[in-house]
């Protein structure tokens, strides 16, 4: 569990330009399942023997995309712990073999045509909550659960050690609103001149209002609701993105910066870029490569 955190603060070279901000990513692909859930997997599951909600022996639950599953599969292999997991065929097939990899029982509920939609999503967290009855199971609750706040603390830390010089902008995907709500609390605590910018999937507009039923393809974001961990006091803005720009934009970043990462990452990295080229030079805006984009091969985003 050492091994989690301390990721590396990387400059963008070649994707701004002369007219733009600063553009600095926290690059999570650098944490043992090559992902930042690590963090907040590690959080959770120490919360819960703290408190004497997870014993030795007992079995963890969740819903997940793959990204919380594997990390916490990771944690739940290490400490012992039996792991068992509802995530669905609209998530990429990689993440999925990750946490059975990790010795995790998954059961699919079933997007049709692969497709992820909120209302699937809706049907994951059901029958998440239907096994967490069962005698000795612990559910982390990713989106209710402030230990998933308090997992980012340290990215935080990291980040304004490495920066070495002001942020201006910290821009990071909502979902399930542990990432961006841990590091703003920090930033904002740190300087209170940081402005916190939330992506969503412009077809899921839950923050910035609009229909939630629409479909798309950004993994690990546009739920039907908004979680209850979300700080949306301390955001500022809110730039919903594109299924296409967040894809070209991930394609962008392995091709001209080489750094791979996935489909969420790109539509953090567009996000950023339109803050940089309204910013203008002087400033520094950091984001986030979510995970690494070694997951994703087998889908259609670096075909």
């Amino acid at each position: 569990m050492k091994a989690i955190g301390n990721t590396p603060l990387i400059k963008l070279e070649r994707l701004t330009g002369p007219d733009c901000a600063d553009i600095y990513v926290k690059w999570e692909g650098a944490n043992p399942t090559g992902s930042m859930k690590d963090r907040m997997a590690l959080a959770m599951i120490e919360g819960a023997e703290l408190r004497g909600d997870l014993r030795p022996g007992g079995s963890v639950v969740e819903y997940t995309g793959g990204s919380t599953g594997s990390s916490l599969a990771m944690v739940c292999a290490a400490r012992g712990y039996k792991a068992r997991f509802v995530s669905s065929n609209a998530f990429a097939e990689e993440k999925l073999q990750t946490m059975r990899a990790f010795g995790a029982e998954i059961e699919i509920v079933h997007a049709d045509g692969g497709i992820l939609t909120a209302k699937v999503i809706d049907r994951m967290i059901a029958r998440a909550r239907e096994l967490a009855r069962e005698p000795g199971t612990f559910w982390p609750d990713q989106v209710n659960n402030p230990d998933n706040r308090r997992g980012y603390h340290g990215m935080a830390r990291e980040i304004i050690a490495q920066a070495g010089a002001r942020i201006d902008e910290f821009v990071m995907a909502a979902g399930g609103g542990g990432c961006i709500s841990g590091n703003a609390e920090v930033l904002k605590a740190h300087d209170s001149r940081t402005r916190i910018v939330a992506v969503e999937p412009d077809r899921v507009r839950n923050l910035s209002g609009g229909d939630t039923s629409g479909t798309q393809k950004l993994e690990g974001i546009g739920l039907s609701f908004v979680p209850a961990i979300l700080r949306r006091d301390l955001i500022d803005a809110v730039v919903p993105v594109t299924d296409d720009d967040a894809f070209r934009t991930a394609r962008q970043l392995a091709r001209r910066e080489g750094l791979i990462g996935g489909v969420t990452s790109g539509a953090n990295l567009w996000a950023a870029l339109e803050r940089a080229k309204e910013l203008g030079p002087g400033k520094t805006v950091v984001t986030v490569v979510i995970d690494t984009g070694l997951r994703y091969l087998a889908g259609d985003l670096f075909r």
